[in-house]
């Protein structure tokens, strides 16, 4: 059966110690989610909290600002 389409996606790809690859198996093994559904719901939970204006080395685009 096909899967519902979540949107446009861009691939990544991560790289784990073996113990680490192995315990993140058995955990969605465990869940019945996979390995991508848990690793993005990770990611997606710490992207929430960073607040991108706040990064070192952005700047304010040179835009008038309405009053």
């Amino acid at each position: 059966m096909p899967q519902p389409f979540k949107g446009n996606r861009r691939n990544i790809t991560v790289r784990l110690l073996e113990p680490d690859a192995a315990k993140l198996r058995a955990i969605t093994a465990s869940r019945g989610e996979t390995q991508n559904d848990l690793v993005a719901s990770l990611v997606l939970d710490y992207l929430e909290t960073v607040d991108l204006s706040q990064l070192p080395g952005q700047e304010a685009l040179p835009i008038a600002r309405a009053s």
